[in-house]
């Protein structure tokens, strides 16, 4: 671990903007069709219990990270097997988040190399690992009120534009429960409320331990809520149709801004929302590999910086071929992998401690 404390506020600015993180920007659950949002929400509530598996588990260790008290309730040998397979799903998250990148913002950088766009993305998220997680959250903090301002002038923006149709969202519960149930499981559960997964390896550094759940809580609920009202203002514009047939629902929705021919063309903003937030999804990520993988390999974290970043640069490259197979291994890995170390490790994790406290009890 590093010598390090963050604010609860750089906590929540970083919880929040991670929420949104490239989520906002895709069409994440689309099987619920019109009832995304619904979807979205459920997941939301569905990534509480999460939290509060994480939660428990760091107040039963409160100094140590999800890599070093899994050796702690397993084991020297199973723990680190586990923390390991943890530093790998971190890396694979951060090369996901960067192709992401590399999928969207060839919509404006036209004819740009792929490898380019995916160093230029990583190069400041290496830089901000260098720093350290107390920069991180300083970073955090200031970019959340631009985050937060352009996405309510975005929300004014439409509604003056009179795109906004309503109707676009009924009947609300034409997919049926089963499919609205189907998504969530699928996809928004995971995604990104399952990816919190990675503040296990950041709770240990809040200045305030006591507001850990309080913080972890109040960026879910504000982060989801956002998720969920701009999905639904993306549904209400385009309909379930454009909305789930497009690479990125919230530029197009963007586009369609217009008050009185003056107001219009803000394709920037959507471009600057998409660089921060994929900045921090990837950084987030990042960071809870390089300090798990330091501990495990008894190294100095920035030793590990520039080797993960090659491995995350060359992971978003050659693991899926094009747009479609990128989408597709999205949805196995969400459906299939990422709930392991999202709830079924974690769960397995709180057991065992819980288990032995009662043990022990008993034998006093």
């Amino acid at each position: 671990m590093e010598k390090a404390k963050i604010s609860s506020f750089q906590l929540f600015a970083l919880i929040y903007i991670f929420v949104l993180g490239t989520t906002i920007i895709f069409p994440v659950g689309a099987d619920a069709k019109q009832a995304a949002w619904i979807s979205i929400f459920l997941g939301m509530l569905a990534g509480l219990p999460l939290l509060a598996l994480y939660y428990y588990l760091s107040r039963q260790y409160p100094n140590l990270l999800l890599t070093e008290y899994s050796q702690k309730i397993l084991g020297k040998f199973l723990g680190t097997i586990i923390g390991f397979s943890y530093v790998l799903y971190f890396l694979y998250g951060a090369s996901r988040d960067v192709r992401d990148a590399m999928e969207l913002l060839p919509l404006f950088l036209k004819e740009t190399p792929a490898w380019a766009i995916g160093a230029m993305v990583l190069l400041p998220v290496l830089f901000g690992l260098f720093l350290g997680i107390e920069v991180i959250g300083r970073t955090a903090e200031i970019f959340f009120p631009y985050i937060v301002l352009t996405g309510v002038l975005m929300n004014i923006f439409l509604i003056f534009s009179n795109v906004v149709k309503l109707e676009n969202l009924l009947p609300v519960l034409e997919p049926g429960w089963k499919n609205i149930f189907q998504a969530t499981l699928k996809e928004t559960w995971m995604a990104p409320f399952g990816e919190m997964v990675c503040f296990t390896m950041i709770f240990a550094y809040l200045n305030r331990p006591k507001s850990m759940l309080k913080v972890g809580v109040a960026g879910i609920l504000t982060g989801g809520l956002v998720l969920t009202f701009t999905h639904l203002i993306i549904l209400s514009v385009l309909g379930e149709g454009i909305r789930n047939d497009s690479i990125a629902p919230l530029l197009v929705t963007v586009r369609k801004i217009n008050i009185g021919d003056f107001i219009q063309r803000l394709d920037a903003l959507f471009m600057v929302w998409l660089i921060v937030n994929d900045f921090f999804k990837i950084i987030v990520f990042m960071y809870a590999a390089v300090i798990g993988g330091a501990g495990i390999f008894k190294v100095s974290k920035n030793r590990l910086v520039i080797p993960f970043g090659m491995i995350v640069m060359l992971t978003s490259i050659f693991f899926a071929g094009n747009y479609s197979a990128h989408m597709a291994q999205s949805d196995f890995v969400l459906g299939y992998v990422y709930n392991i170390f999202a709830a079924i490790i974690p769960l397995l994790l709180c057991i065992v401690v819980f288990v032995r406290q009662k043990l022990n009890k008993k034998m006093q």
